[in-house]
């Protein structure tokens, strides 16, 4: 008798999920319109700098500028929790204030469709609390238990995993955080989504942000098996070369140079994508990298003699030799300059002319004394075509901080950097003009129903 009941009402749950998928699909009001990603980081840093130039909150933020605001950073704890970087992530430093978590999610009232995440991890936060986490089953059960409280309890969209990298010797991965980063990844995407299932909320995006460099890829990343759990994959197309190379070199270049020694022919966007897909990631998933900012160097002065007789003249001005460039009085980073502090010293100084790389599709400022490899609002744009032309799925742009918010420096309207690339992104190529995307759950959807004695059945909607 109690099998045939539970028989019958496993019938009418299947029945009515059928129902509300069949009425999804049927009704066009559920439909829009194919939107490329265009992910923002927010560095929760920025806000406190000093000038009005350099510092942004997220009240400047246009909400419609990004599909999606990566919050960074989280740090991931030993403890196995996610906990906030700044003290006024959560609170404000008075009692009336707000947390920088409450301001930046505040966007959404204004545009709803938009998806803040938290992004835990960075460069500088390496593979502190990730080898733990990752170490074995428990761990990451328990981690993940508590990223969902986390994620909840502020409100945000999703997490951004941004570790790195996993199998990174240099920065203090462990020997089993390769396999164990897969195996946090897939627990994850299935309690995201059994989460989602249970409450009725839209289910937490799972994204990460990883390597643009083949070797860093193959050490850390079992390719195929994690594109199958993320919602997307942001590569972090950039940062290949810079002041620690000891000569000048372009931080993001498009395509490769001629003739380029073979260690570095696959330092550029073309290359690095192309490693991720052959490698198992499908385009769709894949983000590329853009940066606000460029990689900037102090030219070593060059004698022109080479063993008493005249050096034979460079054809370009990449791979002299070179160090950091004196840090911007913005930003302050030593070889580091934002994108408004480049338009600043193009304007002041008439030698630091701009030139365009054939090769890379880039351009680049080049004097006696300084080298910048950057990007403006030409090269954002070939690049925006380029991820149009080759079926990626969207960018990731670090970061907002680093552009020119109002416009009043470089002269080219708010964020131009950002807003190059949604506009670009906003034609669409041809096939995907009158492509419709239905805003229903997964298809092939499980629903998960608890019942007497602890048992589970498992109903597949498709």
């Amino acid at each position: 008798m109690t099998t045939s009941i539970l028989t019958s009402f496993m019938m009418i749950i299947w029945l009515a999920v059928k129902q509300v998928r069949t009425d999804c699909l049927n009704d066009t009001t559920t439909e829009s319109t194919f939107v490329y990603r265009r992910v923002c980081y927010f560095a929760n840093w920025a806000a406190k700098r000093y000038d009005n130039i350099s510092r942004l909150t997220p009240e400047d933020i246009d909400p419609f500028l990004c599909t999606h605001i990566n919050f960074a950073f989280g740090k991931v704890l030993e403890s196995l929790v996610i906990a906030p970087y700044e003290e006024d992530d959560l609170k404000g430093w008075t009692a009336s204030s707000k947390g920088m978590y409450e301001r930046v999610l505040k966007l959404k009232e204004v545009n709803p469709d938009l998806r803040v995440l938290l992004s835990v991890g960075g460069w500088t936060h390496a593979s502190r609390g990730f080898n733990e986490v990752s170490k074995n089953a428990a761990n990451i059960k328990t981690f993940v238990k508590n990223s969902v409280k986390f994620l909840r309890d502020n409100k945000f969209d999703g997490l951004d995993l941004d570790w790195e990298y996993p199998g990174a010797k240099d920065q203090g991965a462990e020997p089993h955080s390769k396999t164990g980063y897969t195996k946090l990844v897939k627990k994850l995407s299935r309690v995201f989504q059994r989460e989602a299932e249970r409450t009725g909320q839209e289910k937490l995006l799972l994204t990460c942000a990883t390597a643009a460099a083949r070797h860093r890829i193959e050490a850390g990343y079992e390719v195929e098996e994690v594109c199958k759990y993320f919602d997307f994959v942001s590569v972090m197309t950039y940062d290949y070369h810079g002041s620690w190379d000891g000569k000048t070199g372009h931080n993001s270049p498009l395509y490769a140079m001629r003739n380029e020694r073979k260690k570095f022919r696959e330092w550029n966007i073309n290359s690095s994508m192309l490693v991720w897909v052959e490698l198992g990631c499908p385009k769709e998933k894949l983000n590329i990298g853009l940066s606000a900012y460029g990689r900037a160097f102090s030219v070593f002065g060059e004698t022109g003699m080479t063993n008493g007789k005249p050096a034979p003249k460079k054809k370009s001005s990449i791979g002299m030799k070179a160090s950091a460039a004196e840090a911007g009085k913005y930003t302050r980073e030593a070889g580091v300059l934002a994108y408004y502090e480049i338009c600043e010293l193009i304007q002041n100084n008439p030698n630091n002319r701009v030139f365009w790389h054939r090769d890379m599709s880039v351009p680049y400022v080049s004097s006696k004394a300084l080298w910048i490899g950057f990007d403006n609002i030409r090269s954002v744009t070939l690049k925006m075509q380029f991820l149009k032309e080759h079926g990626y799925g969207g960018v990731i742009i670090w970061s907002l901080d680093l552009d020119d918010k109002t416009g009043e420096v470089c002269h080219e309207g708010p964020f131009p950097i950002f807003n190059a690339a949604k506009r670009e992104l906003s034609i669409l190529p041809e096939h995907l003009v009158h492509t419709k995307i239905k805003k229903c759950s997964d298809i092939n959807a499980t629903i998960t129903v608890e019942h007497l004695r602890s048992k589970t059945t498992t109903i597949k909607t498709s």
